[in-house]
């Protein structure tokens, strides 16, 4: 089912044309948009992999002189004759007729003569043109991030630009009349605004920046105008509280008059049902529930797997593990029942018997994993192998 839900997004945003070109300093953890390819073969000449001499192996066992030296960078060809060898410097162009390197630590030399033994390998210390990449080979294919060392790789090519995803401009608020920041005081009847900081980090944990613009009061006026700043700025809008059918929940109808398509105006979840997603263009908002675990819940199991879509990172979104569950539970079939649990030498046990509601928070801080079950499954059985997701 959350497959399901996820594919009617992927749906509408495959069309979305999300890319930017960066400098290669800029691109770090970017991911790329398409395959790129090496323009030059790596080595571009066959050269010396160490500072030491440089002869034709044929002459092992043999005394040559030294014709002279060769210094990486030196860009003239160089050429040796039977008796004859050359000092040379790490990266230096190999002279012609050259396949072996005598390390100068190993090198047995007097009065510009070298004495070699018999004992030397046949292309020692010889790095061959394009024995490590060849010219249009595949360097880093579409959809890999680009880490330190890819990018390495790239500036060895000479290549300073590169087309990358470009990450959506997040924006995060809560509605509700009665939320309060946690940094201000809120009298008995008032609710800290926890979930705004549990998705902030959910989302910074997995890669992505976003703005958080406060708390919008439940009234029509103040939630559009919120929506209309948000639209001139922000490409990803994800909010929590007024999602459902009640009084004061008017995010539905504010983002259809905005001319908003409704993807899916639920999940049949528990917890997280009223859970919205609209698109227009190339603006995407989601509407989680108020209740803090339904929030973080649907935000973990929607939101994250839509950006990382968006920016073309592997599909293997969540980390799943088998487990052997443990104890006995009972579930309401027809739903999808999402179980907090500890996983723990390969058992998954229920935190406080599952005895925990959209609003509780204490099960979603101690849990490791999740659990979600088939729509038509009505127990969860001692010893029964399972699916679960680690969360975070």
């Amino acid at each position: 089912m959350i497959n399901e839900t996820l594919n009617l997004i992927y749906n509408e945003i495959k069309s979305l044309n999300l890319k930017k070109i960066v400098h290669l300093n800029e691109a770090l953890n970017e991911i790329c948009t398409k395959d790129i390819v090496a323009i030059k073969d790596l080595p571009c000449f066959d050269n010396s992999a160490l500072d030491g001499y440089a002869f034709n192996h044929k002459n092992v066992g043999k005394t040559l002189k030294i014709k002279g030296v060769i210094y990486a960078g030196d860009k003239k060809e160089f050429h040796l004759k039977d008796d004859e060898c050359y000092k040379i410097m790490t990266g230096a162009i190999m002279p012609k007729g050259a396949d072996t390197v005598l390390r100068i630590e190993d090198a047995n030399v007097k009065n510009d003569v070298l004495f070699l033994s018999n004992e030397i390998k046949k292309f020692d210390g010889y790095r061959l043109k394009g024995e490590e990449v060849t010219k249009g080979k595949i360097l880093i294919k579409k959809g890999e991030i680009l880490t330190p060392r890819k990018i390495m790789l790239l500036a060895s090519q000479g290549i300073s630009e590169v087309e990358v995803y470009k990450k959506p401009k997040i924006a995060l608020f809560s509605s509700g009349d009665e939320l309060k920041e946690p940094w201000q005081k809120a009298n008995e009847y008032e609710i800290y605004n926890a979930n705004a900081s549990g998705i902030e980090a959910l989302l910074k944990n997995n890669g992505f920046k976003s703005k958080y613009l406060g708390i919008i009061k439940d009234e029509p006026l103040t939630i559009k105008e919120s929506f209309e700043k948000c639209f001139k700025e922000f490409d990803f809008i994800i909010t929590s509280g007024g999602a459902s059918a009640g009084d004061k929940d008017y995010m539905d109808g504010i983002l259809k008059d905005f001319g908003f398509k409704e993807i899916f105006d639920h999940v049949n979840i528990k917890p997280g049902r009223p859970t919205k997603c609209f698109i227009k263009d190339e603006k995407i908002v989601f509407v989680l529930a108020g209740n803090p675990t339904a929030a973080y819940l649907l935000a973990f199991l929607l939101v994250i797997p839509t950006l990382k879509k968006l920016i073309n990172q592997n599909n293997d979104f969540f980390e799943i593990s088998k487990a052997k569950f443990s104890g006995n539970l009972k579930l309401k079939s027809g739903r999808i029942n999402s179980i907090l649990g500890i996983y723990d030498n390969f058992c998954f046990k229920v935190i406080d018997d599952n005895k925990f509601g959209s609003g509780t928070i204490s099960p979603l801080a101690k849990a490791t994993h999740l659990y979600l079950s088939d729509l038509d499954k009505k127990e969860l059985k001692d010893g029964e192998i399972i699916e679960i997701l680690k969360l975070d």
